[in-house]
């Protein structure tokens, strides 16, 4: 496998892909946010003719922020077929994923107000707890008298019954 080099080219010498099939106008300023919080730490790809493979959103976030250079990695290896399968897998597998929204709650207490690309109100949501069951106002006559178990959520604490 070959080493990956990483250089610095000028944004203005940086092409955009004409046929570029991802419409990235919506990201733009959370890139820029994310570039503004921990740097530029994902190289834009680029072809031997500087055309962008992966990144113009990258690039327009770089360009939002001022920066006039920004790292790049040449894929000079790939034949045009690839270049374009590349470049649509590279948009596609991300969508792929999806969120652990339990794992992610917890991610998203620990680290504070850090920049995540998440909203205000997608992180209140996520960290909001589950809503409460008020069992107190049930009525249940003797004939559907049913045990109860006591439930901990292990995230807030919030103590509940079920039926069982």
């Amino acid at each position: 496998m070959r080493q990956l080099k990483i250089e610095y080219l000028e944004t203005d010498n940086l092409i955009p892909y004409i046929n570029n099939p991802r419409i990235n106008g919506n990201a733009v300023d959370a890139v820029a946010g994310s570039i503004a919080e921990f740097g530029f730490r994902n190289p834009i790809i680029i072809d031997k003719d500087n055309v962008i493979i992966a990144g113009h959103t990258r690039l327009l976030a770089a360009k939002k922020l001022g920066l006039t250079e920004v790292p790049v990695v040449r894929a000079d290896d790939l034949t045009e077929a690839q270049v374009k399968a590349y470049r649509i897998a590279d948009n596609k597998t991300a969508e792929l994923s999806e969120w652990d929204t339990e794992m992610l709650a917890l991610e998203l207490e620990e680290i504070g107000d850090l920049f995540t690309g998440f909203s205000d109100a997608e992180i209140a949501e996520l960290l909001s707890p589950p809503e409460a069951i008020d069992l107190e106002d049930e009525e249940i006559t003797e004939d559907e008298q049913v045990d109860r178990l006591t439930y901990h959520c292990p995230k807030c604490g919030f103590e509940f019954e079920v039926q069982s």
